[in-house]
C-alpha cells in the first residue's frame, strides 16, 4: 500500500500543478508537447503533404505543387518571415500595450492558420492542407488570451507558438521538390544576346 501511495503522490502534484496553471500555460504545454513529436522525425502530416495525399481534395487542375508553395509561404508569413519580427517588436516597445499586441498576432496568424487547418464538410471533408494541429493552437491560443495578463505572459506563449510554426515550415523548406526549378533557367544577357544573333541570321 505504502508504495502505491508514494506512486500515486507525484502524479496528485502534478494534477495540483495543473489546476493552478492558467489558461495560456496549459495551451504553452500542448504546444511544446507536439513541438517535441515534429521537431527530430518527420511528422506524419509532413509525408502525407509531400507524397500528395490531401484527404481534403485540394489540388489545382489534379497536382499539388501550389500546395507546397502555400505550406511554405504561409507557415514562414506567420513564423519568422512576418507575424514574428512584427509582435516580437510591438512586444519590446513601450508604446505598444498588451491589448494591441494581441490584436496584432490575431490579425496576422488567424485567418492564415484557419485556411491551411480548416474543414469545412462537405465541400472540405478535411483539414484543407494536412495541419490541423496548426489551425487547433491557434484557436486554443485565442482563446486562452484573455488569462494572459502581462507581455512577458505573451511572450512566453508565443515563443512557443513561433517556434512550432517555424519548425513546420522547415520541414516544408525540406521536403519542396526544389529540383523542378531546373526547368525555369536564368536568362542572361549574353543569352539573350545569343538568341538575338540566331533569330538575325540568313540563310
Amino acid at each position: 500500500m505504502g508504495s502505491l501511495l508514494h506512486e500515486a503522490h507525484p502524479h496528485h502534484h502534478e494534477r495540483e500543478e495543473e489546476n493552478r496553471m492558467s489558461q495560456w500555460q496549459k495551451v504553452k504545454n500542448m504546444i511544446e508537447k507536439d513541438l517535441d513529436r515534429i521537431f527530430w522525425e518527420e511528422p506524419e502530416e509532413i509525408t502525407m503533404c509531400k507524397k500528395g495525399i490531401y484527404p481534403s481534395g485540394a489540388n489545382v487542375g489534379g497536382q499539388i505543387l501550389g500546395n507546397l508553395v502555400f505550406l511554405i509561404a504561409d507557415t514562414q508569413a506567420m513564423g519568422w518571415k512576418c507575424a514574428k519580427p512584427a509582435v516580437t517588436s510591438a512586444l519590446k516597445d513601450p508604446d505598444i500595450n498588451l491589448e494591441t499586441c494581441k490584436k496584432l498576432w490575431r490579425y496576422s496568424t488567424l485567418h492564415i492558420a484557419k485556411m491551411l487547418g480548416n474543414q469545412a464538410p462537405p465541400g472540405c471533408p478535411a483539414p484543407w492542407l494536412n495541419v490541423p494541429n496548426l489551425y487547433k493552437f491557434t484557436v486554443a491560443i485565442d482563446e486562452a488570451l484573455p488569462s494572459v495578463k502581462t507581455k512577458d505572459e505573451l511572450e512566453d506563449l508565443l515563443w512557443s507558438w513561433f517556434n512550432y510554426v517555424d519548425c513546420l515550415n522547415r520541414w516544408f523548406f525540406l521536403v519542396f521538390p526544389w529540383h523542378l526549378g531546373k526547368e525555369f533557367q536564368l536568362i542572361t544577357k549574353t543569352d539573350i544576346a545569343e538568341l538575338d544573333k540566331l533569330s538575325s541570321h540568313r540563310f
